[in-house]
């Protein structure tokens, strides 16, 4: 019978004519109680089965849509549907209050309520006998809005309705009151015969439709006409009599679409046959292949996995482990039986990297790269780098992470013998050009000092020694000064100031300077560029870069200076563009070492001085250069946002 069924099903789809709702090409997710027999539950092989569910797929096969059922708690799918996680509800029962909330499709079953009692109870007959009595009820049920309405009655919520009967039967609450039709089933599958009755008359009779969130009319409409035509052509009926035992419609009608549907089946039922047979041989064949495919494809992907270099691992949003790559064993050494499948605070895992940074990228979807971590594995301390990201799906909702890791101790002592190898070559320079600086002072008043007893009478010798010697000592505390300065430069203190008043000022010192040497000077700054700088820290940049740019432009034809300078987001930037000499590739990178320097005069301190002082007012510079070309300095300065109150 199931079988003969199963083919007029078949035969009835490929005699259809057009489908109108074959645009639907998303899986439609339908909510459905997963214990409320007859209607829906999960039997104990856990296959999800019952009136609900029959009429839900027999609806998919005739509309031809692609439906996905999640048996749940009721309480729960009322919140999936809520929350928009599952499209409609397969089973719910009309009222005015959820009609509010939901739309519903036509009905498809008319069910009612009814009062459950102990055999032995003689005091509980009607709903108003129920005052200050326990009465269990499913959670979220329709019920509930009815005993609201009875003052002093003891609620107690349970997940399933058969939790409610056992509540019952052990006398923990004095009535339960639930669906009529769930209750006799689950009292003759329990056996609980002898022991509860039902009092009273049927409560409440009310339609039974699919529900959807208010305006889903689309889907509304598929289940309406798909209802429509398993009704028309007696799937209904059968569906029906399979759980109820009875005929919705009359018999003659049902006979009638029997007799229709057969004749359609004889008349192509050995042409059927020839295609069924021809598409269930090519369809295996391909399932073969397709599953050979992936069968390869996953093999592959777990030898490149594994062939990483990194420690791999991924864990689901319950903190379940799903996989891990040969790395990842190696690095945490454990094998893969005492990691996968299991809760990562479980493992080592919880020793190796913070917990904190999971759970926060569960939450936000937002990655953490490059954390480290020192440990102490036998003895050794060993440091770790990890990176956390999030696994989101196809409708963009967390369901896990991945985790990548690998040793860096290796790399963080290398990177830290490069530092230190730095520092002393640095420091090796720095102490030669301060010798250097300082020996050509010392070297021409040593020279004064050793001609004083030969030429001391030398009217000449006399103004020569009075002229060179203070220069030469003021040429020695400039260049200390300079050095305290980039050594050990003073706290800054910030304030407002406005890019182009500044360079203004500055450039009025310079303007005749500039004239003379024939250099054309062109500005473009804009009044509203404000940072927030000290003021004569600014300065002394500017003008430190500004003589630089003069020099690179000595004996330049067309010279030309540009400054200019732009609000970003968060930092105002300042340009200085010459068309000078420009800077070698080598030069550059030693270009803000002190006393590093290409001129034949100058202490190589300028450029040290400014980086030094852009860093401790929180900025930053670049320099682009073309050798016999051109030089471009930006200057990177944190903004000064300006507030404005309007009356």
């Amino acid at each position: 019978m199931k079988k003969f069924f199963f083919i007029i099903i078949l035969i009835n789809l490929l005699i259809k004519p057009y489908n109108a709702f074959a645009d639907i090409n998303e899986t439609i997710v339908i909510g459905g109680d997963n214990y409320f027999p007859p209607f829906e539950y999960v039997d104990e092989n856990g296959v999800y089965k019952g009136f609900n569910v029959d009429i839900m797929r027999a609806i998919a096969i005739e509309m031809g849509i692609d439906v996905e059922l999640k048996p749940m708690p009721w309480f729960q799918v009322i919140l999936a549907l809520n929350e928009k996680k599952i499209d409609a509800i397969q089973g719910m029962k009309y009222s005015k209050i959820r009609n509010y909330i939901y739309d519903f499709s036509e009905p498809y079953i008319v069910t009612s309520q009814a009062i459950f009692v102990h055999i032995d109870n003689k005091c509980i007959v009607d709903l108003q006998d129920l005052y200050g009595k326990k009465v269990a009820v499913q959670k979220n049920d329709i019920a509930l809005d009815m005993l609201k309405n009875i003052q002093n009655i003891d609620i107690i919520e349970t997940e399933n309705q058969e939790n409610a009967l056992d509540r019952l039967l052990k006398g923990k609450v004095d009535a339960y009151v639930g669906n009529k039709l769930t209750g006799l089933y689950i009292i003759q599958k329990k056996g609980y015969a002898k022991n509860i009755k039902i009092v009273g008359e049927e409560i409440n009779p009310q339609k039974y439709c699919f529900a959807v969130n208010k305006g889903d009319k689309k889907i509304l409409e598929i289940f309406n006409e798909g209802l429509h035509r398993i009704k028309k052509n007696g799937t209904y009926d059968k569906i029906y009599k399979k759980w109820f035992g009875e005929m919705v419609y009359p018999t003659y009608k049902y006979i009638r679409k029997i007799i229709c549907i057969s004749i359609a089946v004889i008349l192509v039922l050995i042409l059927f046959m020839l295609l069924f047979y021809r598409w269930n041989y090519i369809l295996k064949k391909e399932v073969e292949k397709r599953t050979q495919q992936i069968r390869e494809k996953s093999v592959f992907m777990e030898q490149i996995i594994n062939s990483i270099f990194s420690g791999l691992i991924t864990i689901n949003k319950e903190g379940v482990i799903l996989s891990a790559n040969i790395k990842a064993l190696l690095y945490l050494d454990c094998s893969k039986e005492a990691l996968v499948n299991k809760y990562f605070y479980e493992t080592k895992i919880k020793e190796y990297f913070h917990q904190d940074n999971f759970y926060e990228v569960l939450k936000t979807g937002e990655e953490k790269i490059n954390i480290e971590k020192e440990l102490n594995i036998k003895g050794k301390k060993r440091i770790f780098e990890y990176n956390v990201y999030p696994i989101i799906n196809t409708r963009k909702e967390i369901c896990g992470i991945t985790l990548t890791f690998k040793d860096v101790t290796n790399e963080k002592i290398m990177q830290e013998k490069i530092i230190m190898k730095d520092k002393l070559e640095s420091l090796g320079r720095l102490v030669a050009g301060i010798a250097h600086e300082i020996r050509n002072p010392l070297t021409a008043i040593k020279t004064y000092i050793q001609l004083i007893p030969y030429k001391y009478n030398n009217p000449d010798f006399r103004q020569k020694i009075s002229e060179d010697v203070p220069t030469e000592i003021e040429r020695l505390d400039s260049i200390i000064a300079n050095l305290l300065e980039y050594a050990k430069p003073k706290k800054p203190n910030k304030e407002l100031i406005n890019v182009k008043d500044t360079i203004d000022s500055i450039l009025r010192i310079f303007e005749k300077h500039i004239e003379d040497k024939g250099i054309k000077l062109y500005i473009d700054i804009k009044e509203n560029v404000f940072i927030n700088t000290d003021k004569q820290h600014f300065k002394q940049i500017i003008i430190n870069l500004l003589l630089n740019s003069i020099q690179a432009l000595e004996n330049r034809k067309n010279a030309v200076i540009e400054i200019y300078a732009k609000n970003g987001d968060l930092f105002s930037e300042i340009f200085i563009k010459d068309n000078g000499c420009g800077i070698s590739k080598e030069d550059m990178k030693r270009i803000f070492e002190p006393f590093f320097t290409t001129k034949n005069k100058g202490s190589g301190l300028g450029l040290a001085l400014c980086y030094q002082l852009i860093k401790e007012n929180g900025g930053d510079v670049f320099i682009d250069s073309e050798i016999g070309e051109s030089t471009e300095i930006k200057i990177s300065l944190p903004k000064a946002f300006l507030f404005t109150q309007k009356n």
